[in-house]
């Protein structure tokens, strides 16, 4: 008694179905007619034969993929990937790849991505949903042309002191040519506090500013339907010389740059941080802040912000 061969399931795709036909008219009218028959040669049709068991499964195509190849990364190479990316993949690929460059790394960033994704060392991003509405980009054509300002909570979860119901907040100001930032803690979220900010910003940065960029929050403007009365911010600009403009309501990918660097201040910094005093939330804010500035970027061809301002200013 012969015991069936059990195949594993594979799609029948119209390539087996043709073997298939090409082994059963071999099989009964010789391989030289089957071979004329079909258009091809009898070297095809013996090495179809062979594997032919009966079942259109048999004539499955086999993966093509080679087991080695010459170029591929070496294991040290993997280890150094591995090992740079666990110590700086928080901060983005392209700091990993510039950390791996300066220990000896020769590939492509490319390369080193396709590696990262395909050995799992990062997870799956999440699907992206497009805009409603299409909004056309506007970058800054050097430092200070465009400034983004936005304003986020500090998680209450990482306050571990007393705070007598206050809440504290990070004002983030973000620079669209070089992205650079400049961060400050405060106690309260108001136009007094904005407007102080943006007394010292220029300096903070270290170059002139052109335009400021806000949403419409009532931290940044007053509400036209309230009131006609400009707010602390916009009196701010208005005697620094600045070009004020305000995003569409309800369209925070206008203001893309520093929403998506809040995003990444939560990943990379807040995510499980404690403070034990107000004076170690400013402090470490600040050490996050000089960090950031001093990181490179992908979008800035693997450099950091700060040797983006040195280089524009050095020209």
């Amino acid at each position: 008694m012969t015991t069936p061969i059990i195949h594993e399931k594979v799609m029948i795709t119209e390539e087996m179905r043709y073997r298939e036909r090409l082994c059963k008219y071999a099989q009964t009218h010789g391989v030289t007619k089957a071979a004329r028959r079909y258009h091809t040669n009898r070297q095809f049709v013996y090495r179809q034969l062979q594997k032919y068991d009966g079942t259109v499964q048999s004539l499955a195509l086999k993966s093509r993929r080679p087991h080695s190849h010459r170029n591929q990364h070496t294991e040290d190479e993997l280890v150094l990937i591995r090992r740079m990316y666990h110590r700086n993949g928080k901060y983005g690929l392209a700091e990993t790849y510039v950390r791996c460059r300066a220990k000896g790394y020769t590939r492509s960033f490319g390369s080193m991505c396709r590696q990262i994704r395909k050995r799992g060392y990062q997870a799956k991003p999440a699907v992206k949903r497009r805009s409603y509405v299409k909004h056309v980009r506007e970058d800054g054509q050097y430092p200070g042309d465009k400034v983004q300002i936005d304003i986020k909570y500090v998680p209450t979860q990482c306050v571990r002191f007393p705070t007598y119901g206050c809440r504290y907040y990070q004002i983030t100001a973000i620079d669209e040519y070089s992205r650079s930032r400049v961060l400050k803690i405060v106690r309260e979220k108001s136009t007094y506090e904005t407007a102080k900010f943006l007394q010292t910003l220029e300096e903070s940065f270290g170059f002139k500013i052109r335009c400021i960029q806000v949403d419409n929050g009532r931290e940044f403007a007053n509400d036209d339907d309230i009131t006609d009365k400009i707010s602390a911010f916009m009196r701010v600009c208005l005697e620094k010389g600045y070009e004020l403009k305000r995003t569409r309501p309800y369209s925070p990918w206008q203001n893309g740059k520093v929403e998506r660097s809040h995003r990444e201040d939560e990943k990379i910094f807040y995510h499980g941080q404690i403070f034990y005093s107000e004076r170690e939330l400013v402090t470490k804010v600040g050490k996050h802040q000089r960090r950031w500035n001093k990181t490179a970027k992908k979008v800035l061809n693997f450099r950091s912000p700060n040797q983006v301002v040195t280089e524009f200013f050095a020209l």
